[in-house]
């Protein structure tokens, strides 16, 4: 495989410049000096890396070319085990099951749960004000949001919510770098499909309102799910609905702070909110990279991708080109237009942007309409982790809004 200065300098394995909030950095000089680099793995495997927006985007709507049935991690690693989820499948068994569940996470339909999501911010803003002192913005607020909401789109019990948060912290938070133990997640993942399998039971016999409801009685090519895609679909749901919100929020929390007057602007300016996350969304980049695999032959940059090859694409870099994004590296509450990545782009779009958009809204504007603040109390801690761009700990206090 190919060589070069950067392949000895730059090692995207090496989680410490996550760990040190400087892999933004690196990625940075991968984009301007070495667009499609190879990484070598110790298992004697390796991957290729795109970090210029033209490409990620390029290479995200090309599926075909560039699968995502061998899997999405960098080292080859499912979540779900055995079952496959829509993340790692491509068409033509991708869009059926797809459709499944995408009428029910459109925009119109979040906001028909909008009473169940502004519900679920009031109860983790109490929590927030009830703290004496400083505290852990994720662990209070961030890692509980979505799965609280998630509980609820799903049907689960509100006094279960807090299983949920547990379950997603065990399925996603592993370094990649060491090993799994793999007895773990076999475990985690048996414990939570057990719940669910009751839970899909319950709703065979009585139908609700929920998306338990609509796995159940949804359909592929006029036939039932299986136990195996519903399966699938729940722990997609599961893992893949935290990490967004979780990590652009505690991320979005950090970027305001950091920007004298920023809480108070968008208190006199409400309809600044809207852009402010979408400018949260794409500064932080929750889901920083994705992988793919060369279903065949793939010329670019001048070098040659070979089919079963990995590539990996790195949302993060592309979100912060300079050929895209005016100074990309500043947080800009009205940043416009912004055509970020976060989501994905082509026939893998996350399912749940809505719902993520949503959520975060939710929890901003409660904050607001409150008359509260958030300020940082020390030193946020960065998730080691090169696929989720997140934090493990934000310590923060809540504070009396102060209009200028």
């Amino acid at each position: 495989m190919p060589s070069s200065v950067l392949s000895s300098q730059i090692n995207l394995m090496d989680l410490q410049a996550w760990s040190d909030d400087a892999e933004l950095g690196l990625l940075a000089r991968l984009r301007r000096e070495d667009p499609l680099h190879w990484s070598d793995l110790p298992d004697g495997d390796g991957f290729w890396s795109l970090t210029r927006y033209e490409d990620v985007r390029n290479g995200a709507t090309e599926a075909r070319i560039l699968s995502s049935a061998q899997g999405t991690q960098i080292v080859s690693r499912k979540v779900e085990g055995h079952l496959q989820s829509l993340h790692n499948m491509d068409d033509p068994q991708h869009a059926p099951l797809r459709k499944v569940t995408i009428a029910h996470l459109r925009a119109v339909k979040v906001r028909e749960w909008q009473e169940a999501i502004d519900a679920s911010v009031s109860t983790l803003i109490d929590d927030a004000t009830a703290q004496q002192g400083a505290f852990d913005l994720v662990d209070v607020v961030s890692a509980r949001l979505p799965m609280l909401v998630l509980a609820r789109v799903l049907g689960v019990p509100a006094e279960d919510g807090p299983r949920m948060v547990d379950w997603t912290n065990r399925l996603t938070s592993a370094d990649p770098d060491k090993s799994v133990d793999a007895s773990e997640l076999v475990h985690v993942r048996d414990e939570l499909l057990g719940y669910f399998k009751q839970l899909v039971e319950e709703r065979r016999a009585r139908p609700q309102e929920d998306l338990i409801t609509v796995l159940v009685q949804g359909k592929v090519e006029d036939r039932p799910l299986t136990w195996d895609e519903i399966a699938a679909y729940i722990i997609l749901l599961v893992a893949a609905g935290n990490e967004t919100t979780r990590q652009s929020l505690s991320g979005g929390t950090i970027a305001l702070a950091a920007i004298p007057g920023s809480w108070q602007r968008l208190a006199k300016e409400e309809h600044l909110l809207g852009l402010t996350i979408e400018e949260m969304l794409r500064y932080v980049s929750p889901v920083g990279a994705m992988r793919r695999t060369a279903s065949e032959d793939l010329e670019l940059h001048g070098q040659t991708v070979r089919a079963g090859e990995k590539v990996v694409l790195w949302f993060s870099a592309a979100n912060r080109d300079p050929e895209l994004f005016a100074d990309p590296d500043t947080f800009v509450l009205d940043r416009t237009p912004n055509e970020h990545l976060t989501f994905g782009w082509g026939v893998h779009f996350c399912l749940g942007a809505h719902l993520a958009r949503a959520e975060m809204a939710s929890f901003y504007r409660g904050m607001l309409d409150r008359g509260l603040t958030l300020e940082i109390a020390g030193t946020p801690e960065r998730l080691r982790h090169n696929i989720f761009r997140g934090w493990t700990n934000v310590p923060v206090t809540v504070q009396e809004l102060r209009h200028s």
